[in-house]
């Protein structure tokens, strides 16, 4: 009895998918934690109403850039000064 393509093709998408949604979700992690981490980094640096101002607002996406680099590092340095208090 021969397939359709049609499942052939549905059948591969599946099996292709899963992996890929694996590493979004692990991106996803990592970009949520640097979009607070420059919130908080930018809250302290230039005030709570930062968001206000266009130049500190202009910031943001350039800090999160900065963390997505650095992130394991980042990680890392908070994990060591959290175990250090």
């Amino acid at each position: 009895m021969r397939q359709p393509p049609g499942i052939l093709l549905v059948t591969l998408f599946c099996s292709l998918s899963v992996p890929l949604y694996s590493v979004e979700t692990e991106l996803t992690e990592e970009k949520t934690y640097c979009l607070r981490w420059a919130d908080r980094f930018l809250s302290i640096k230039d005030g709570q109403n930062y968001k206000k101002n266009k130049i500190s607002a202009a910031k943001f996406p350039m800090y999160v850039d900065l963390c997505l680099k650095n992130y394991v590092e980042l990680r890392n340095m908070y994990k060591k000064k959290s175990q250090s208090k």
